[in-house]
């Protein structure tokens, strides 16, 4: 559990260097460059250390109190992620169907039952939203 709590505070400690760097930045080009960093490399990666923290929470043999509210509130990010990819994996599915069995609107480029990526989609989130807040012992994850 230490390594998680390590890398939760190592990202925490590289989105404040981020953040003070966008504040100190006059020039529009690094101030652009620390943006995209705080944005697209920092924050996914938080969300991956927070999920990663509440997993570890969640595994430990004998959790306090706080301990067992901490597991459950970290895998608030999880679900979340689960359930956002249920709903873009069924708006895919729908879109699809919609387009392929009642009426294929202008804008649709797909074939018959063009499925794509929305299964995966679904399947994935369904997956990451039930093991969200589901303790885990070592062995099984071992």
């Amino acid at each position: 559990m230490k390594t998680a709590i390590t890398k939760l505070l190592a990202i925490v400690a590289f989105l404040a260097l981020l953040a003070g760097a966008i504040g100190s930045t006059t020039h529009e080009g690094w101030l652009t460059a620390w943006f995209l960093l705080f944005i697209f490399v920092g924050l996914p990666i938080l969300i991956l250390a927070w999920i990663d923290l509440g997993s570890e929470l969640r595994r430990l043999e004998n959790p306090t109190l706080l301990q067992k509210v901490l597991g459950a509130l970290f895998g608030f990010p999880q679900a979340a992620l689960g359930i956002t990819s249920v709903l873009i994996g069924l708006s895919i599915v729908g879109w699809v169907l919609y387009n392929s069995l009642v009426e294929t609107q202008p804008q649709y480029s797909g074939g018959f039952l063009t499925l794509g990526v929305g299964p995966a989609l679904v399947i994935f989130g369904l997956y990451w939203a039930r093991v969200a807040f589901k303790r885990e012992s070592k062995a099984e994850n071992d």
